[in-house]
């Protein structure tokens, strides 16, 4: 299953924070003013990935759609799930979601695609 995008699915902090306590994941805030797109990779863990402001894409691997995403957008990427999240002019701000707490060294820990055995 590929990543799913959900659009316009909150209007604020208060209605991502609702998804993610429904969901009994943990959060965090991911912020950037630029950044470069990211190689294609994949997590151990599903992510939930809520846009606070900005926009940028999302490349699903699987069906090889680029997914334009906004402020408001929720974005599923299932655990070992391959995808890359585009470049950004101008900067986001993520709520990020994970199943469990991890330390720095694991949280969002991008994994090759040469790693992933199907």
């Amino acid at each position: 299953m590929g990543i799913q995008i959900e659009r316009g699915f909150f209007n604020d902090l208060n209605g991502a924070l609702d998804d993610i306590r429904q969901h009994n994941m943990w959060p965090t805030t991911y912020k950037a003013e630029t950044a470069t797109a990211a190689e294609v990779h994949w997590h151990s863990e599903e992510v939930h990935a809520y846009v606070m402001e900005g926009q940028t894409d999302f490349l699903d691997v699987e069906s090889g759609v680029k997914h334009d995403v906004k402020a408001g957008d929720k974005i599923t990427v299932p655990a070992r799930t391959l995808h890359a999240e585009g470049a950004v002019e101008g900067g986001i701000v993520y709520l990020i979601a994970v199943p469990m707490p991890l330390g720095p060294e694991d949280f969002l820990k991008q994994r090759k695609e040469s790693e992933l055995d199907n």
